[in-house]
């Protein structure tokens, strides 16, 4: 039998942000980020992230714009951990519990990536969805590209 090749990949975490989805009570098989290296390049694929503290606890219920603010830092901790930040993210995909909340979630994104200094925005898709908790208003997945030769956080 052929060996096969592989791309090289591992995952992303950043436990003083949030915890790894397998240590929750109920394990849960995926990890927080993976990181993909490919010649000189190197993609950061984010899982969809939420308002959830390191312990694993959801954080801000009933508060689309806490929830906000704590899932774009999430993935801001998981960006660091690998050498990247906000402007090395080319797409996000944003999921609202209820559409509703657009407005106010949008408000929060606007000010986060001014913050940021954000120019050119990420490519992005919002759209409403079920999401995994009911207390959960908010989730965001996010693709990066980085250098490979960029040092770790």
């Amino acid at each position: 039998m052929a060996i096969k090749t592989r791309i090289t990949k591992t995952p992303i975490e950043n436990k003083a942000v949030l915890n790894e989805a397998y240590d929750y009570e109920k394990r849960v098989s995926f990890v927080r980020g993976m990181r993909v290296e490919l010649d000189n390049v190197v993609m950061l694929f984010i899982s969809g992230t939420a308002s959830v503290n390191e312990e694993g606890a959801s954080v801000h219920p009933g508060d689309v714009k806490a929830q906000s603010r704590r899932t774009f830092n999430n993935i801001k901790g998981l960006l660091e951990s690998e050498g990247a930040d906000w402007h090395d993210v080319i797409r996000t995909t944003c999921y609202l519990a209820d559409f509703r909340d657009y407005d106010a979630f949008n408000e929060v994104r606007n000010a986060f990536y001014q913050e940021q200094g954000l120019n050119p925005l990420p490519a992005s898709t919002c759209i409403e969805a079920r999401i995994c908790r009911p207390e959960l208003l908010v989730e965001i997945e996010a693709i990066a590209m980085i250098p490979k030769d960029r040092a770790r956080g």
